[in-house]
């Protein structure tokens, strides 16, 4: 038995052309009709947007990454979004190209290892569904106020938007469980202290 499936990329796009009555394509592969390459845009960079924000689902936590031999940080060519945490918290470090550069020290050349939060950017079918469906509705909405401009004839409305986005923060808070007692800074500040 089959069962649904989570929506991939290329329905995806076929998606928002519909949304401007445009004709569905079948491959995603060197696409040369004009309308597709603006949809396959839109919603590439709708889901870097809305993956920079960082995610359960697209952040890696307390990730240790050891210097290269030239004393370099390399960060993943998806890196979206670096931040120093935990031993490494006081290091102000932050994403230039691929490398972590210390900008309280003026150098890309680190000695140790250094723990950072890393945001990733994920292809679209590594998204959870709920992802999926945001990220196309909102490119669906882009595209339309881009290409069209009659804000009347959208496909999808505002309120379809702020649904799929309220169902993926759901989910969200489903996956991190949090804890206002045991998760908080301040809390988590304290038992330190202790």
């Amino acid at each position: 038995m089959a069962g649904l499936t989570p929506l991939t990329e290329l329905e995806a796009i076929n998606e928002i052309l519909a949304t401007g009555s445009d004709s569905p394509i079948s491959t995603l592969e060197e696409n040369t009709v004009i309308d597709a390459s603006l949809a396959m845009n839109t919603l590439r960079a709708t889901s870097v947007e809305v993956q920079t924000r960082g995610w359960n689902f697209n952040t890696e936590d307390s990730l240790k990454i050891t210097p290269d031999q030239e004393g370099a940080i390399r960060l993943p060519r998806n890196t979206l979004k670096v931040d120093t945490v935990g031993e490494s918290a006081g290091i102000n470090g932050v994403q230039r190209g691929l490398r972590l550069y210390n900008k309280t020290d003026k150098t890309y050349t680190f000695a140790s290892p250094v723990t950072v939060d890393l945001v990733l950017g994920l292809d679209f079918e590594e998204l959870p569904s709920t992802a999926r469906l945001y990220i196309t509705i909102r490119a669906a909405r882009k595209y339309q106020d881009r290409y069209f401009g009659d804000q009347s004839t959208h496909s999808y409305t505002s309120q379809d938007e702020l649904t799929a986005q309220s169902v993926m923060m759901a989910e969200e808070l489903e996956s991190t469980d949090p804890n206002m007692l045991t998760g908080s800074q301040f809390n988590q500040d304290l038992r330190a202290r202790g």
